[in-house]
């Protein structure tokens, strides 16, 4: 009997063990789910009867290199507009046209086309919005992220409206930092019949998981940048300024014209001026600041003294073609040296000394200097630029390469690039233009590198070089570029010839690149103005003007 009491007695503690372990099992289950796992399994069923629209303020900002906002810097109005809840899309056109700049029939041809959300910021008249109170339309404070005053446009490039996707630019090389899987979004949450649930209705969400997006830190200079920017509209220029930082190879400025909306993209999918490129990234024909690569390439081999003297007619021969010089009508420079051949821009004698030097000689120059390659600034949109192959240059090629002509394609980043290594007495300091990302915090959290430095030319050379530049601005073609009481500037000019010819004549590319002030530089700054015909005539100006308005600044 005992025995059996026992037996009994044990069977209960096991089953109480048993029942024990299960509760304990399922006391813990419903807690993961409810306290650790609650939100998000909430979020999900919520999500699956949830319209939604992500709103601006869930994407990084990008900003100048001290911080100042580049995007982002204007707050508005918004209405968030639900095609799905909407009854009466009359009353509902109606009301918003009363509120925003578009027009009833556009509005309702968008209600009738749309079904997913879709917002209409710079509301003019939010209390109408308000007072109304048509199902299916909400008010909404947001962020401008560009707007008619925005810098930089072809540099920062855009989003598309519909997916949110970086489609051009910064937004679209560190898309997946700026917007990261960080987003906050307006959303109605509505039956199974659409209707919005009562005591849930319009709320803002916040989808907060692993990946947190980033500011970004560019090099650009704001201030710098704007200068640039008012005076390329100044002269109602098309084309590109580049402006680089001497010390440290930083591109402070850059900028494209013609510009274009960054919210109206659509508008410029068909145009015919190129709005949407960046031209700073854009190949184009040189002219003769490629006789800069020639005169290092004769400099570094010493196949030339600075001082030797050759004649020039007004034209020379090279492979038995004949190549006019610029004072050809005139009857020519008479006996110049280096120093004048560069300062007049004098193709005879660079004609000559391109013989010398060889084609292998001055393509691998051309190559040391950045040429024929990216900077890697924006591999998307670089373009590399074209070198011939020295295998393919015969004694008439030496002609057309010797004065930048035929087949050399540039970039103006490349030429600004090459200018800054001369500045820098021949060591080349690869541009970069995104310094940094940053937290929300306002704290640096993947700082980018400078990139490595490399000598290209000797210090003798980069300063026989720099001697020619000074000659230039002083007494040369580049007359129009100097900045007196700044120090002066120094530079090289082209006009370069492209064979392509609009309504009988031909397209010819101005240039301008140099830097400021001429003996200790702080910027480089290189000027391309498409079809400008003269580099000293037209994009000599632009850099002088440049050039004084950043000095006027102070240290930045």
């Amino acid at each position: 009997m005992a025995q059996k009491k026992i037996s009994i007695s044990g069977r209960m503690q096991a089953t109480a063990w048993i029942i024990l372990v299960l509760l304990i099992f399922l006391s813990s289950r419903l807690f993961y789910i409810q306290i650790i796992k609650g939100k998000d399994f909430a979020y999900r069923a919520a999500n699956q009867r949830m319209l939604d629209l992500p709103l601006d303020i869930s994407r990084g900002q990008i900003y100048d290199r001290n911080m100042i906002p580049i995007t982002g810097r204007k707050n508005t109005d918004s209405i968030v507009v639900f095609p799905a809840l909407i009854i009466d899309k009359n009353e509902a056109a109606h009301m918003i046209a009363g509120a925003t700049p578009l027009s009833y029939t556009q509005i309702l041809d968008k209600l009738n086309s749309e079904t997913a959300p879709f917002k209409i910021s710079r509301v003019s008249k939010p209390g109408k919005v308000m007072d109304n109170n048509v199902r299916g339309v909400i008010f909404v404070k947001d962020i401008v992220r560009y707007d008619e005053d925005s810098l930089a446009r072809h540099l920062v490039g855009y989003i598309d409206e519909k997916d949110r996707l970086g489609r051009s630019g910064i937004e679209k090389l560190y898309h997946y930092y700026l917007a990261g899987q960080q987003e906050v979004a307006v959303a109605a949450v509505v039956d199974g019949s659409s209707r919005v649930i009562p005591g849930l209705g319009y709320k803002l969400v916040n989808r907060d998981v692993d990946i947190k997006n980033y500011n970004i830190q560019l090099t650009i200079d704001y201030h710098i940048q704007k200068k640039v920017e008012e005076v390329m509209d100044r002269y109602r220029m098309d084309g590109a300024v580049v402006v680089l930082d001497v010390e440290s190879g930083d591109i402070l400025a850059m900028a494209s014209r013609p510009n274009y909306r960054q919210d109206m993209v659509e508008e410029y999918l068909e145009g015919q001026r190129g709005e949407l490129l960046n031209k700073a990234l854009q190949q184009y024909n040189l002219g003769s600041i490629f006789k800069t690569v020639v005169a290092a390439a004769v400099l570094e081999k010493g196949l030339v003294s600075p001082f030797e003297k050759i004649n020039c007619p007004g034209y020379t021969e090279a492979g038995g073609l004949q190549f006019k010089c610029s004072s050809f009508d005139s009857g020519g420079h008479g006996e110049m040296n280096l120093y004048d051949a560069f300062a007049h821009s004098c193709n005879t004698f660079f004609i000559e000394m391109g013989k010398r030097a060889g084609g292998q000689a001055i393509i691998d120059m051309a190559g040391a200097f950045g040429y024929g390659s990216i900077t890697g600034v924006n591999p998307y949109e670089e373009h590399p630029g074209v070198l011939p192959d020295p295998g393919d240059i015969y004694t008439a090629d030496i002609g057309n390469i010797s004065i930048g002509q035929g087949d050399i394609l540039v970039t103006p980043l490349q030429v600004a690039d090459m200018t800054n290594t001369i500045a820098n007495n021949g060591i080349r300091k690869k541009p970069r233009v995104v310094k940094a990302l940053v937290d929300n915090y306002g704290r640096r959290l993947k700082p980018r590198d400078q990139a490595g430095t490399e000598r290209v030319i000797s210090s003798f050379v980069a300063m026989e070089i720099r001697k020619m530049m000074d000659r230039v601005v002083e007494e040369g073609t580049g007359k129009a570029a100097d900045v007196p009481g700044w120090g002066g500037a120094s530079g090289k000019t082209s006009s370069a010839q492209t064979g392509q010819r609009i309504d009988g004549q031909e397209v010819v590319h101005a240039w301008f690149t140099g830097y400021v002030p001429r003996i200790r530089p702080k910027y480089v700054i290189t000027v391309f103005a498409e079809n400008g015909k003269s580099g000293g005539g037209t994009a000599a100006p632009i850099f002088g003007d440049i050039a004084r308005e950043i000095m006027e600044l102070g240290d930045r």
